[in-house]
C-alpha cells in the first residue's frame, strides 16, 4: 500500500512552473545558505481542487528519526498555485503550505515534484499503548503534544495531507506512524496505537480495517513492507442448531415477471450523437456548441472526447437511492496537468456549496479510484482501488477498458475489465442526503479542470445490482 501514498505530483514534470523571484537571502527561512541545486517544482491546492495563489511554500529537512526540524527553505506560489524551489537533495525533505487560511503537509518521495494540499487545522486525538511519558511530533511541524501518565496525546492543530507521527521518549524518537488525511471534519480521532519491537520503528493498530486501504475511519494508513499489521480475524460459520417449527409450504408463484418497468433507472447511452437524454454541457451551466462536441472512434461506433471544461447530463436521475449498476467504457489519457480530480461521473450542482451527493473519481493526489459523498463520515469517502497501472494499479492508461460500478446493501464494488478491482467485501459507502433533484454528470463537473481526461462510451445505469457474471458477459460484449 506505499503506492497509495505516492504524490501525482510525480508525473508533473511537464509543467512549466514559475516561480516568484526572491533574492538568495529569502530563500532560506532558517539561514541556511548552503543548499544543493535540486529543484522540487509543484502547486498548492485546496481540498476543493482550486489553487492557493501565493500559498507560502516551506521544504523542511526533517525525517521521522529527528526530534526537530534542522532547517527550511522557503518560496511563494504564483497566482496559479504553481512554485519551484531549491533543496539539498541529500538530506530528507517535508513540504509544508499555507495558505487560504489552510495547511497541509506532503512527505516528498519523487524530490523533483510535489503536490500540497491545504485544508483547515483538524484537531487530532489518540494514545499510545503502554505508554505514559514522552511526547508526539509531527515531522515538517514545530508542533508537538505530550504523551500523558494514559497514554493519551492530542495535537489541537494538525495539517492535512501525509502527516508522519512520531514517538519520543527519553529524547529518542522510537517509532512512527504514517497515514493520509481523509475528511473534512474538525476533529481525527485513532484508536490506540501500539509500539511493536518487532515492527522495526513503526506504531501499528490492533484494528485491521484500517489497512484496508478504504479510507477507513477518515484516514488511509501508510503500511510499510517487512512489518506485521494485524490480520483478518475470521468469523467461523455458525453451527448452531436452527429452529425447525414447520413453516408455511403454500407454493408461491415462481413465474418470472417483466421488472422492466418497475425499474427506477434503466438507460444504455451509445454516446455517438443518437442519444437524445444526453447533452453535452459546458462547466458554466450552457449547451456546448455542436461544433465543440468531438465525436471519436469508440469501443463500438462513436464515442465522446470531452474538451475541458466539458460535461455529458443526463438529467435528474438518483440511482444511489437504491442498488444500482454503473458500467462505462473509456480510453483514458492519465493525468493531465492542473487536474487533481478526474470525474466519471458525479450526481451534483455544486461541490463548493456541499451540493453533492455521489461521485466516482480519478484522484492523483493517491493515485487511486474513489467514490465520494460528504468526504467526512467513514463511508462517505470510498477508496475502492489502486488507479493507473503504471503504478501497480488496476486502469490501463491509452486503450479501451470497461468500469463496473455495483452498489448493494450499502456497499460498492469496482470490477475493471470484468474483473474485480476493489475489495471483495465490498466498500461501505453512504451517499449525501440532499434536498431536492440533482443532476446526474459524466465526465466532468462545474470546475472545469474535474473534466475525464479520455473518450468515453457505452454507458449503462440500471437500478439493479448485476452480479459478477453479468459484469463478465457485459464486458466480453464489446471486448476486442
Amino acid at each position: 500500500m506505499d503506492n497509495l501514498f505516492k504524490s501525482a505530483s510525480g508525473v508533473l514534470i511537464s509543467l512549466a512552473l514559475v516561480l516568484s523571484s526572491c533574492s538568495k537571502s529569502d530563500e532560506t527561512a532558517g539561514g541556511v545558505t548552503d543548499i544543493g541545486n535540486s529543484i522540487a517544482s509543484g502547486f498548492v491546492v485546496t481540498e476543493g481542487n482550486q489553487p492557493v495563489a501565493r500559498a507560502r511554500v516551506v521544504a523542511y529537512y526533517d525525517n521521522w528519526n529527528k526530534t526537530a526540524i534542522e532547517d527550511s527553505v522557503e518560496a511563494f506560489a504564483d497566482d496559479n498555485g504553481m512554485f519551484s524551489l531549491k533543496f539539498d537533495s541529500t538530506r530528507s525533505v517535508v513540504l509544508y503550505a499555507e495558505g487560504n487560511d489552510g495547511t497541509g503537509l506532503s512527505r516528498m518521495q519523487n524530490k523533483a515534484n510535489a503536490l500540497v494540499m491545504v485544508g483547515h487545522p483538524r484537531r487530532l486525538e489518540s494514545s499510545i499503548a503502554a505508554a505514559n511519558s514522552g511526547y508526539m511530533r509531527i515531522v515538517g511541524s514545530s508542533e508537538t503534544a505530550t504523551v500523558n501518565s494514559d497514554g493519551s496525546f492530542a495535537f489541537a492543530s494538525m495539517p492535512v495531507g501525509e502527516i508522519s507521527l512520531v514517538y519520543v521518549a527519553g529524547e529518542q524518537p522510537k517509532a512512527r506512524f504514517n497515514f493520509m488525511t481523509a475528511v473534512v471534519g474538525d476533529t481525527l480521532k485513532l484508536p490506540v496505537l501500539e509500539e511493536r519491537e518487532q515492527n522495526n520503528g513503526w506504531l501499528t493498530i490492533s484494528d485491521y480495517h484500517y489497512y484496508s486501504g478504504a479510507a477507513y475511519g477518515g484516514i488511509m494508513v501508510d503500511v510499510p513492507e517487512n512489518v506485521s499489521v494485524p490480520e483478518p480475524v475470521i468469523v467461523p460459520p455458525d453451527t448452531s442448531v436452527k429452529d425447525t417449527t414447520p413453516v408455511d409450504t403454500t407454493v408461491a408463484d415462481t413465474t418470472v415477471a417483466d421488472t422492466t418497468e418497475k425499474l427506477a433507472i434503466s438507460m444504455e447511452l451509445h454516446l455517438d450523437g443518437t442519444d437524445s437524454v444526453a447533452k453535452v454541457y459546458n462547466n458554466d451551466g450552457s449547451v456546448a456548441a455542436a461544433d465543440s462536441v468531438e465525436y471519436v472512434e469508440g469501443i463500438s461506433g462513436k464515442g465522446i472526447l470531452l474538451k475541458v471544461g466539458q460535461y455529458i447530463d443526463i438529467g435528474e436521475i438518483d440511482p444511489v437511492a437504491g442498488d444500482f449498476t454503473l458500467s462505462i467504457w473509456t480510453n483514458w489519457k492519465g493525468f493531465r496537468p492542473g487536474s487533481i480530480y478526474q470525474l466519471l461521473v458525479a450526481q451534483r450542482t455544486d461541490w463548493m456549496t456541499s451540493a453533492a451527493r455521489f461521485q466516482l473519481q480519478y484522484d492523483f493526489g493517491i493515485s487511486s479510484v474513489v467514490a465520494v459523498s460528504d468526504g467526512i463520515s467513514q463511508t462517505g469517502y470510498a477508496w475502492l482501488s489502486k488507479g493507473n497501472t503504471e503504478r501497480g494499479g488496476v486502469l490501463p492508461p491509452n486503450e479501451w477498458a470497461n468500469m463496473t460500478l455495483v452498489y448493494e446493501n450499502g456497499k460498492m464494488f469496482l470490477y475493471v475489465n470484468g474483473e474485480l478491482a476493489s475489495l471483495a467485501e465490498g466498500v461501505a459507502f453512504t451517499p449525501k442526503e440532499i434536498a431536492g433533484p440533482i443532476p446526474f454528470r459524466i465526465g466532468g463537473s462545474e470546475v472545469a479542470n474535474d473534466t475525464w481526461n479520455g473518450a468515453i462510451d457505452e454507458v449503462f445505469i440500471e437500478s439493479v445490482a448485476h452480479d459478477a457474471e453479468w459484469v463478465k458477459a457485459q464486458y466480453e460484449k464489446y471486448a476486442k
